[in-house]
């Protein structure tokens, strides 16, 4: 079972327009999220029982869906704007460029850090 489908992330997000994309980034997302937790986030998930559940593993739940939506925003920026190009800024009036290389290590940085910041005080993340 998914963590989020196309109904949920549109209601909250509207970045990604079309579902074929959303499911494009979702499933890369999954991967990362699943990667960065060393699968925790996927064994709660498939352990997860809504009628069960208590107050701490619903807040947990949300919490996975929510930032598996920032992960799939994220991935999606880095993908449509050039990020690792090289170029920040450019200005037409009097022909201006400014240069910043983002590196791959900066683009795994910045998921890392969605999902640290995301899964704060779960214990999904452990030590990273």
């Amino acid at each position: 079972m998914p963590y989020i489908d196309w109904e949920y992330y549109s209601s909250l997000f509207t970045e990604i327009t079309e579902e074929t994309d959303f499911n494009r980034y979702a499933t890369r997302a999954a991967a990362k999220l699943d990667a960065i937790t060393h699968m925790r986030a996927k064994r709660f998930w498939d352990a997860y029982r809504k009628t069960k559940a208590t107050d701490f593993q619903k807040m947990v739940h949300n919490q996975i869906q929510l930032t598996l939506c920032e992960l799939v925003n994220a991935l999606y920026v880095q993908d449509s704007s050039g990020m690792g190009t090289g170029v920040s800024s450019v200005s037409n009036d009097g022909y201006s460029e400014s240069y910043k290389v983002t590196t791959a290590a900066e683009k795994e940085a910045q998921l890392y850090s969605i999902v640290r910041s995301g899964l704060s005080g779960t214990g999904l993340v452990g030590a990273l």
